[in-house]
């Protein structure tokens, strides 16, 4: 039924869809508007270029800022001339004492090597004050610290210096005496030990 109602309607309006001739005038309205229309961007294609954007502009600015920072080191004596010749007099002595424990060292002795353990964890500490001080210049308790610290290395090369001597007097001794060194002894009583327990 609905096949004979179009064929109908079609019948009825032959005659205006019948046009030999287009109308140009018609035909031009609509490629000139067409023309001026602008095509609208979708919503998401703004959205994507705004986080592009971001992220290149953040990527920008952070590397930027990460490479022109200097690391500026602070010593003493850019907070006051008093104390740099202080802490230069304190290096000085810290160098002269270690030039001088550094040729007599010997190896194997348990409070030596303390002794020098405490020495590296001296030097970590005065790393942490440098970096505090860095941060906050003139800042008392940390500069009393870090003298602090060059005296307790003073102190401690002291008696780096009295344990080798002490070592040292030991060994003449020993040899002079015919005794055994309590070192040697030791390592006797521990390879001992060592046999016992493995057997």
């Amino acid at each position: 039924m609905m096949k004979k109602d179009l064929e109908k309607i079609l019948q009825e309006k032959r005659l205006r869809l019948d046009v030999e001739e287009p109308e140009a005038d018609l035909i031009w309205e609509g490629i000139r508007s067409g023309l001026h229309k602008k095509k609208a961007m979708p919503e998401w294609f703004w959205k994507v270029a705004a986080i592009f954007i971001f992220a290149v502009s953040a990527t920008y600015f952070i590397v930027n800022e990460t490479s022109q920072k200097k690391v500026v080191i602070v010593s003493l004596s850019d907070i006051s001339k008093d104390l740099g010749n202080q802490e230069q007099l304190l290096k000085q002595t810290v160098s002269l004492k270690w030039e001088e424990v550094e040729n007599q060292l010997p190896s194997g002795n348990s409070e030596i090597n303390f002794l020098l353990d405490e020495l590296k964890e001296l030097d970590c500490v005065y790393a942490s004050y440098q970096q505090d001080l860095n941060q906050t210049l003139n800042n008392e308790p940390v500069i009393r610290a870090m003298l602090d610290n060059y005296e307790k290395k003073i102190k401690i090369l002291n008696r780096l210096l009295m344990e080798i001597e002490k070592q040292k007097h030991y060994e003449m001794s020993s040899e002079n005496s015919g005794r055994i060194p309590y070192d040697t002894i030791e390592n006797i009583q521990f390879k001992s030990y060592e046999k016992t327990t493995t057997l």
